[in-house]
């Protein structure tokens, strides 16, 4: 298959129903769109025109324009790699369809122009959403098999665990009984899934993870389009909640002093704070996964059980938090990108209340 996969010459996409229909006829007619890797991103841009002036800023070149389909490139070692990406306008969600290799071709390229960016993430998929998407699918397919999972549990996963519920766990499973087993280390073990392989007889063979990034390994390509419009309703009121906040610098007084004033997004838990799990929470915010360093002793509150200042290594933003019984407060300083805030909250689902919402 060459890197070109899609014929969009002379194609005007203005809707993202279009493009849907365009990849159903495609195979229809006979063309294959196996391993194809579908990454949805989520956009603070307003235009259509931010986004594409982000892309050429980053060193992406435009090789294409079909209205909001885009075919970009760019240069990765010896290799050329294209990238196609439409502009959702209904809710600026950038989604990108590569065969670019996920091994090193799209954290090297893709993933590292949306840490380099402040107005895009990929679309983080919680343990809590991977089960329900993966249950609701179960449920419309009775014959549907998962021939591999990854499922992890925390000391602060909020299911149940019939055995020793308090031990962290990750497993590994492949096997063509996957659906089996996985129901199985839930209810035993209280697990939850964060890499899924599915397979519906007949229809479709996909690969899911906790980044978002969806693979095709067979079968029709726009059944997936149902799990990402659930994704992009399911980040919403983050997006919104971190829209909320702010940073900004006013003068008071006679003698015009400067005041910092700093508007915060919060984080509920589903139940009260155990000041107990604050060392694992340190310890955990520094894993090579999220690639947070934490500076302690922050002045924001004096109220909390805890507080820093929290700098995310990946992309040098700055943010400070404050843990109370009920939450966190995150309080920006100067601008924090998206991505950043986006993988702040994965961590507070995956390794401090796994049924934490947005306050």
């Amino acid at each position: 298959m060459s890197v070109t996969f899609l014929n969009i010459r002379d194609k005007n996409f203005l809707d993202i129903s279009e493009f849907v229909e365009y990849l159903s006829k495609l195979q229809s007619d006979g063309t294959n769109l196996w391993n194809i890797q579908l990454v949805p991103t989520v956009s603070t841009h307003e235009t259509y025109g931010q986004f594409v002036d982000s892309l050429t800023n980053y060193g992406f070149k435009i090789e294409e324009d079909a209205g909001k389909l885009l075919r970009v490139s760019k240069v990765h070692g010896k290799d050329v790699v294209n990238f196609y990406v439409f502009f959702d306008d209904r809710n600026h969600i950038p989604l990108f369809l590569t065969d670019a290799k996920k091994s090193d071709e799209i954290p090297d390229i893709l993933f590292n122009y949306l840490r380099k960016t402040k107005d895009l993430s990929n679309l983080w998929i919680s343990p809590h959403i991977m089960k329900e998407i993966k249950d609701d699918l179960i449920t419309q397919h009775e014959d549907l098999i998962i021939t591999y999972f990854s499922a992890k549990r925390s000391p602060n996963t909020r299911i149940s665990s019939h055995y020793r519920p308090n031990i962290e766990r990750s497993i590994i499973y492949r096997g063509i009984d996957g659906k089996q087993t996985l129901d199985e280390m839930e209810f035993y073990y209280g697990v939850l899934p964060k890499i899924l392989e599915i397979r519906i007889p007949n229809e479709l063979s996909f690969r899911i993870d906790n980044k978002g990034i969806i693979t095709i390994k067979e079968g029709d390509i726009t059944c997936v389009f149902d799990i990402i419009e659930r994704l992009v309703e399911h980040i919403r009121p983050l997006k919104d909640a971190i829209g909320t906040s702010g940073y900004s610098h006013t003068k008071v007084g006679k003698k015009q002093f400067e005041r910092t004033i700093q508007t915060p997004w919060s984080v509920a838990f589903s139940s009260s704070f155990n000041e107990s799990a604050i060392p694992n929470i340190q310890q955990d915010i520094e894993q090579d996964e999220w690639d947070f360093t934490l500076l302690e002793h922050s002045e924001i509150s004096t109220e909390s059980h805890f507080s820093a200042r929290v700098i995310d290594n990946m992309s040098g933003s700055l943010f400070d938090i404050s843990i109370h019984g009920s939450g966190i407060r995150i309080y920006p300083v100067e601008r924090t990108d998206i991505s950043t805030y986006m993988r702040f909250f994965e961590f507070v689902l995956e390794s401090v209340d796994s049924m934490a919402v947005v306050g």
